[in-house]
């Protein structure tokens, strides 16, 4: 199963804001610069740190394992590796601990532009995936 999210098209108000934002920003600091490249390269590095908003996000899950494909980076984790699932209405984490840290190191799926029908089926194939003691 895989499916694909775009926030920005999602929340097209907030994206209109978070580009004001930017262009502001990268104004300002070249202003303050006194060089326009300094307010571009500004622009760019806001852009960067905000592209999961901006681009589109993958999401799959097969026998195997759970992957999400970030504008910038893939990450994916084998079923029997997965220590912990949260799993909720519109998102479930799957990580390979319970710890904080493994939490935060752990995979997002958004399931905002899923079915609930599909969003069972999901939850209904992690769980004979995985083992029942790394639910909460």
């Amino acid at each position: 199963m895989q499916w694909t999210v775009h926030p920005a098209r999602v929340r097209p108000v907030a994206a209109i804001w978070a580009v004001v934002a930017i262009a502001v920003v990268a104004t300002l600091i070249a202003q303050l610069a006194g060089d326009w490249f300094w307010g571009a390269i500004s622009a760019l590095g806001l852009f960067v740190s905000l592209s999961r908003f901006f681009l589109t996000t993958r999401y799959r899950i097969d026998v195997e394992g759970a992957e999400v494909i970030y504008p910038l980076s893939t990450s994916r984790l084998r079923w029997d590796e997965v220590g912990c699932v949260r799993w909720q209405d519109r998102r479930a984490l799957v990580a390979r601990s319970l710890s904080r840290r493994g939490q935060m190191r752990g995979l997002v799926f958004d399931f905002t532009n899923l079915s609930v029908e599909t969003r069972n089926q999901l939850r209904e194939f992690v769980l004979a995936h995985t083992s029942p003691e790394v639910w909460q």
